[in-house]
Order: C-alpha cells, then sequence, then structure tokens
C-alpha cells in the first residue's frame, strides 16, 4: 500500500513538474501547459494516444512506423536505405514521423532535439501542418497552413543554417496557389539563422509561437526571427519528422524527384532524437516589474511610469473598440474602498494581439502624501484591460499594495539625480536639454493628465552636449519630460509660456 501511494504522490508531483514548466523564451510571462499536445518521452514507449506515427507517404518520403520509437527516454526517428515501390515508382529510403493526432492553432510550441549525424541527405525538423481542409471558393481563402519551427540540413552545403519557414495555399486571382518559399515570397515566408554550432554535437531547443497577429521563432529561447501571420490560422497537427533530401531527392521543374540510390550510402541508418515536445498557451494577462514599481517614490514631479507586457490570450485580441490598459491610483481604506482615484489610459494596444507598451500617470500637486494618509488608508496602483475571450472578458493585474507618494520635488534646471537640466525653464518654442543622454534616449511629454504630447528621438548634439526639442505645438502650461533609454528613465517637470 505503500508503494501505491509513493507512486500516486511520485506521478503528482511529476505532473505538477509539468504544468510549472515554462518555455525557454518568455519565463516572465504566466503560461497555461497543455498536456494533450506535451510528451516528455520518459514512459519508454510512444503513448499510441497521442502520437500517430503511421501517416502515410507523400512525395518522396516513405513513412515507416518502425522508425519512430522510444529509445532511452527520448524519441527517436531513423532513416534507413530500404529500396522498395510505390505506385510503381522506386524509392531508396524510409524514415520516421510522429503527429499529435489532435489539432491546434495557436499557443508556444517547443521541441529539444539533436540532430542525427549522417548530413547531407536528412532533415530533422518539428512543425505544424494543417490536414483535410476544404478547399476555398473566396479570394484570399486558406487551404493549408504550414509554420516550420525548425529544419535542420535544410541546404545542401550549409550544415549550421537553421530554417523556419512557412508554407500556405490560397486562393489567389481565382486559383489555388502556393505561398512558400522559392516562389516568390520569401519576405513573407523564408526565416533563417546560422547557428555557431553544430546541431549534432547536443540538444537545443527550438520553439516557435503562433499568434493571431505574428509569428514568432525561438533557439534556446532567444528569438530568432519573426513574420506577420497573415495565412496561418488553421487548426494544425504537431509534428515531429525526419525528411529526406538533397542529394536524395532533388527539386526538378519544380518537383519533388527521388535521386536513383540503389546501394546504401555511408552513414545508414542514422537517428534524430527529440527528448520532449511541450505546448502551451497564454492565458490573458498583464506582466509588470511588480518591485521596481513598487520600490519607487513618486510626486506631481515624478508620475508614474507604468512599462508593461500584456497578452489578450493565445487566439484572442484586445477589442479595437475597448479603451486598452487603464491604470488606476486608488487611495483605498483599511477595507479597501476607494477613495480617491486617479487614472490614466493607453489607447495604443486596443485591436493588438500581444507586445509591449509604457503609459505615465502624472499625479496632481494636491494630492495628498502617503505619510499624510488618514490611518489605514494606502495607495494601491491596479491595472486592467479586455480580450476577446468569451466575449468579452476584463484582464487584470493583481494589484500592487502600498504606493509611496512623496513630496520629492526637482529645482528649477531639471533633475539633478541624473544629471540632466532643461533651460529655459519655462520655455517659449525650443526646449533644450543638457547632459549625458543614452543613444537609444526617447524623449516624450506629457501634460499633467498623462497625455502624450509629444515624441522625438533626438540625434546626439556635439556643440557643448545640448540638445533641442520643439515644443512650439504645446499650449501655455506645465508639462512632463520624460527621457527614457532601455535602462533608465527620467522625469522633468518645465513650463511653456
Amino acid at each position: 500500500m505503500r508503494e501505491i501511494s509513493f507512486v500516486i504522490i511520485l506521478t503528482l508531483l511529476q505532473g505538477y513538474s509539468l504544468q510549472a514548466q515554462k518555455p525557454e523564451a518568455h519565463t516572465d510571462m504566466a503560461w497555461d501547459y497543455l498536456s494533450d499536445y506535451s510528451d516528455e518521452f520518459n514512459t519508454g514507449t510512444l503513448d499510441a494516444a497521442k502520437w500517430n506515427n503511421n501517416v502515410g507517404d507523400w512525395g518522396t518520403w516513405s513513412w515507416e512506423p518502425e522508425n519512430a520509437y522510444v529509445k532511452d527516454t527520448v524519441l527517436a526517428l531513423q532513416m534507413k536505405h530500404d529500396p522498395h515501390q510505390r505506385g510503381g515508382v522506386n524509392y531508396y529510403f524510409t524514415s520516421g514521423i510522429v503527429q499529435i493526432t489532435k489539432k491546434i492553432t495557436y499557443g508556444y510550441f517547443e521541441a529539444k532535439i539533436k540532430a542525427c549525424q549522417n548530413w547531407p541527405g536528412e532533415a530533422p525538423a518539428f512543425w505544424l501542418y494543417s490536414q483535410g481542409e476544404p478547399t476555398p471558393t473566396e479570394e484570399g481563402g486558406v487551404q493549408y497552413s504550414e509554420i516550420d519551427a525548425v529544419e535542420i540540413f535544410q541546404i545542401v552545403g550549409e550544415l549550421k543554417t537553421i530554417e523556419m519557414n512557412l508554407h500556405t495555399r490560397i486562393i489567389k486571382d481565382g486559383e489555388l496557389t502556393w505561398i512558400r518559399p522559392g516562389q516568390g515570397y520569401e519576405e513573407m515566408t523564408r526565416n533563417t539563422w546560422e547557428a555557431p554550432w553544430d546541431p549534432r554535437d547536443d540538444y537545443h531547443t527550438y520553439g516557435v509561437m503562433n499568434r493571431k497577429d505574428s509569428i514568432i521563432w525561438y533557439v534556446d529561447g532567444v528569438e530568432r526571427g519573426r513574420k506577420a501571420n497573415l495565412y496561418w490560422h488553421l487548426p494544425m497537427n504537431v509534428t515531429v519528422s525526419m525528411g529526406l533530401r538533397n542529394p536524395y531527392e532533388k527539386y526538378i521543374n519544380g518537383v519533388r524527384t527521388v535521386i536513383e540510390t540503389p546501394t546504401s550510402p555511408v552513414g545508414f541508418p542514422t537517428e534524430m532524437y527529440c527528448d520532449y515536445v511541450r505546448v502551451w498557451e497564454a492565458p490573458a494577462q498583464i506582466v509588470v516589474d511588480r518591485d521596481k514599481i513598487a520600490k519607487k517614490e513618486y510626486s506631481p514631479s515624478f508620475p508614474i511610469i507604468f512599462d508593461y507586457a500584456y497578452d489578450a490570450g493565445s487566439g484572442y485580441e484586445i477589442p479595437s473598440d475597448a479603451e486598452g490598459l487603464v491604470l488606476r491610483l486608488q487611495q483605498q481604506d483599511a477595507s479597501g474602498a476607494m477613495i480617491k482615484e486617479y487614472k490614466t489610459i493607453d489607447a495604443s494596444i486596443a485591436g493588438r494581439v500581444a507586445g509591449e507598451s509604457s503609459v505615465t500617470l502624472a499625479l496632481p500637486d494636491d494630492i495628498l502624501l502617503t505619510s499624510k494618509l488618514p490611518s489605514g488608508h494606502s495607495y494601491v496602483l491596479l491595472a486592467e484591460t479586455t480580450s476577446t475571450i468569451g466575449g468579452g472578458t476584463t484582464v487584470t493585474m493583481e494589484e500592487i499594495k502600498d504606493i509611496n507618494v512623496t513630496d520629492l520635488v526637482l529645482d528649477v534646471s531639471g533633475e539633478p539625480s541624473t544629471g540632466l537640466a532643461v533651460f529655459p525653464n519655462p520655455a517659449t518654442n525650443q526646449l533644450s536639454i543638457r547632459g549625458e543622454i543614452a543613444p537609444d534616449a526617447q524623449f516624450v511629454v506629457y501634460n499633467l493628465l498623462g497625455v502624450e504630447q509629444v515624441r522625438a528621438k533626438l540625434p546626439r548634439q556635439a556643440k557643448n552636449g545640448v540638445s533641442t526639442i520643439d515644443i512650439s505645438p504645446l499650449h501655455a502650461g506645465v508639462y512632463l519630460l520624460v527621457v527614457k533609454s532601455s535602462d533608465h528613465s527620467s522625469v522633468i517637470r518645465f513650463a511653456k509660456n
């Protein structure tokens, strides 16, 4: 009985570990692990309820179930010299393929793969493709979607070239047309990356995220390519395979053609290995560096600069008619009831799927300092947006408590702590900035309601180390200049005559 209990506990712990596992990329995000589309291959045999290794042959590729198996807790796919006939045509190799029987469209897909030792002639691959979709009749209608997370050894003579491409068939000018690399659609469909290592020497992770707006590729957790998602919205099967390539097959007059190879070449049979396949969906979320926000002090001179990432959830978007992101600073009493609220809106994310943005919440001159709040009262920062999930769902960030509003002020020259100064102050049409400015700095002027007024990226000015920004479009009043680079943000309060 104790042994059975131990097995159950161990199984639960393993399940928890997989649920907690995140992709190599975007570890700051929340992810929902999809066990129906994932496998660690630790049971010693291929899970026939999850994987299909007998998909049927096509083109020059002959797939045999015996070439796909679990070996030492990894998936092994074999290619071997095996002369045979199909439809009266001679073929000379068979290889292995497995695909998840259930279909999926959006999410993050990752596999850890070690390429086969033999090369060239094989293409270890991790990909998704649709099957059995009807031919549409409308112009631009999609009949086929294929996303190659990775294809290794795709190009003869290029051992370290990693290919991550797209293929589709659509109705174009009334005809079903291939849209893919090599047929005039390179910018839309081709993505390659030159690895600094030999893919045969060790395991590497290859991932792709399919969003409604974009397709993004990753190798070892680092982004290596990105394309707009124009046609890749069909349900697809997650697939691992090792297909035949040049010199054992070639494109001749645009058709894959088998090359006679009656004698087994050196290096066969050969195996590729896949340590795991993992698939996640992104829940709708707002992601911020909570510590960075909570530990700062804010005042009318130092507004809240809210840098954040957002995701409407895999397969969803923020409605175009929504406000975008709503940021609120609330004065709350001990019970959590709102006493007073300061609010701003980032409308730029409306209609989008995911990404990064920033919004500034300016504080009024008469705001109560945290130290002067009534007993039990505090400032709390809240953010929310909307997703099309369920026809319309509010997405909230866990509140950030104990926001510290102080009497921190600036002198008339700007912000001494950063070494930046503005002059003249008040200014008329040109505002000059003196001090060390990062090369990637952005300059944004906000009014005291937090609404953006002017944005500029200034070149370095050699003369006296002074840069200028045109503020002639502004009305007379008080404004905030936010100087923001990749590793620092400064805020300078100034007036315009």
